[in-house]
């Protein structure tokens, strides 16, 4: 019998299991070990944050933070502190409405990041995401030096049902930016998601590369809206700090996306990212299917984290449960190192002429792109979200706190 299909927040709950033995473990050690609120037990408490990749800036504001509530709330034992870690790390990651404003707008989003992070994988997620919201999205593959990095792109514009522009293999790749920001002012285009060249962060030509795509955009489309989102890997820990450092002087980041979030012990690094660099994380990964992008909601990644339980489900965590299990289950490798070998059923074959010509992946036309998302999978939806808005008439439970 075939193992049901998880929810998103439980498949994130599944993931965050080693971080969760890493730092819970330790952090409930302290609070119901400890015999009271002294020096030794905030010292104990700030050493296993930092451990936990939390970051030495976060954790510091988290114990102030702490120090002042114990004393307003007069709190006199340990394991009454747990609920004031749990509500700082929330507000410590909180994610400001107006980060997504870029969705409301005619923008160009940005993906920048080092190979095998998830680049070009998030690409065709995001594009996913946006397609699903009704807007018109179209990609650039300005990957030219990655061998069948234009085919991986290919084939995930094609699950998401979206159009692509492309380049000659060793092009370059501002000229493929030039090139996709046109055809999107011509085809009035809601957003533009660029992919980039896998770079390290300290190879300085590369990054200058990247401030030259940058030119281009703001001098052929100065009105639209810009994001430049970076892609870290979860599992690389503070190395992934140092990566956003080196590339935020080569382009003003404004959010991150979050992968491999699915079996990593270094999940503590999401709470450091918005900390030290003050760059908020808006998207979170923790699979390889089109769906397995979304984006992040701080309540939802913390109680994951220290498996808190509330009575009634939240109501986005339902809409995102529903949401995925009507999705179908699509898998591409989420690793840019991809040697570009897809199943033949799914395999497009894109010809890419010389002088940067448009590239549809799957679709020449917007009818046959709205065929490729199909309307089996919205009509489901639609019908548990109004059993939802039924059942919404209900008196809502109180919300508790359980720790385990």
């Amino acid at each position: 019998m075939a193992e049901e299909k998880k929810g998103f927040f439980s498949r994130l709950k599944e993931g965050l299991n080693k971080t969760r033995d890493n730092i819970v473990a330790g952090i409930d050690a302290v609070f119901y070990g400890a015999s009271e609120i002294d020096d030794d037990f905030y010292e104990e408490l700030e050493e296993i944050l930092i451990m936990g990749d939390i970051g030495v800036n976060a954790t510091n504001d988290i114990i102030e933070r702490m120090r002042e509530e114990v004393k307003k709330r007069h709190l006199r034992q340990p394991s009454e502190c747990k609920e004031l870690l749990v509500e700082s790390i929330k507000e410590q990651m909180h994610v400001e409405e107006t980060a997504y404003d870029f969705e409301k707008e005619q923008s160009i989003i940005f993906i920048i990041g080092v190979n095998g992070v998830g680049k070009t994988t998030s690409v065709g997620k995001l594009a996913g995401i946006l397609k699903r919201q009704g807007k018109k999205v179209l990609i650039a593959a300005a990957d030219t030096f990655r061998a069948a990095a234009g085919d991986q792109l290919a084939e995930w514009a094609h699950r998401a049902g979206v159009d692509m522009i492309g380049g000659t293999d060793g092009a370059d790749p501002a000229s493929v930016i030039f090139d996709a920001v046109n055809a999107a002012k011509a085809r009035n285009v809601d957003v533009l998601i660029c992919d980039t060249a896998g770079r390290l962060h300290n190879k300085k030509n590369l990054m200058e590369e990247l401030k030259k795509m940058n030119r281009i955009i703001d001098r052929e489309f100065p009105n639209a809206h810009r994001e430049n989102l970076i892609v870290l890997d979860g599992t690389t820990g503070q190395n992934a700090l140092s990566q956003a450092r080196e590339f935020g002087e080569a382009a003003n980041l404004t959010g991150v996306i979050l992968t491999k979030m699915d079996g990593t012990a270094k999940g503590g690094i999401a709470v450091a990212i918005q900390s030290e660099l003050n760059v908020p994380v808006k998207y979170i990964g923790v699979g390889e299917t089109i769906e397995d992008l979304q984006k992040f909601n701080a309540d939802e990644f913390v109680n994951a984290l220290f498996d808190i339980k509330e009575e009634g489900a939240h109501p986005e965590q339902t809409d995102m449960e529903s949401m995925d299990a009507d999705s179908e289950e699509t898998s591409v490798s989420d690793d840019d190192s991809h040697d570009g070998n897809f199943p033949e059923s799914d395999q497009i074959q894109t010809d890419i002429p010389d002088n940067n010509a448009d590239v549809c992946s799957g679709a020449e036309t917007e009818n046959d792109t709205d065929v490729i998302i199909g309307s089996e999978d919205k009509g489901e939806s639609v019908d548990e979200d109004s059993a939802e808005d039924e059942n919404s008439t209900e008196k809502p439970k109180k919300k508790k706190w359980f720790f385990w």
